[in-house]
């Protein structure tokens, strides 16, 4: 955030003067200040979008980097006992088709992360265009 020039005036701080010392502040400095700040003024308590929305990317990045780690290594060795048990594949076939699940589990973990990146600029567009009407 940016800070004021030294001797700017600024329509709440009178507010807040006043409310302080209990006087009574004219009603049109009050008035000209924007509806959006009167509301940060009234509820400090409330958290921003912008902080909610970053809570949710990272909470969003530690699942996928979860998902990242321990989904791979299930395809892996459930690949792995699924040809060795079930279809009798021993060898080189049974490490190759495993590596294969494990590459694949990796590249459809990382389209799943794109798509809810798109999906939420997607979000955000229709947010913003519908706040302009």
């Amino acid at each position: 955030m940016g800070r004021r020039k030294k001797g700017a005036k600024h329509p709440l701080d009178e507010h807040r003067q006043a409310r302080v010392s209990g006087e009574t502040v004219p009603s049109e400095s009050v008035a000209s200040v924007p509806a959006v700040s009167m509301q940060e003024e009234e509820d400090p308590y409330t958290i921003p979008f912008h902080s909610r929305q970053a809570a949710f990317a990272i909470l969003w990045l530690l699942v996928y980097s979860f998902a990242m780690f321990t989904l791979p290594f299930g395809a892996f060795y459930g690949t792995r006992h699924v040809l060795a048990e079930h279809f009798q594949i021993e060898g080189f076939h049974n490490t190759c088709g495993s590596v294969l699940a494990a590459v694949l589990t990796v590249n459809v973990i990382i389209m799943l992360y794109a798509f809810r990146g798109f999906r939420e600029v997607e979000e955000e567009d229709r947010e913003r265009s519908k706040r302009k009407f």
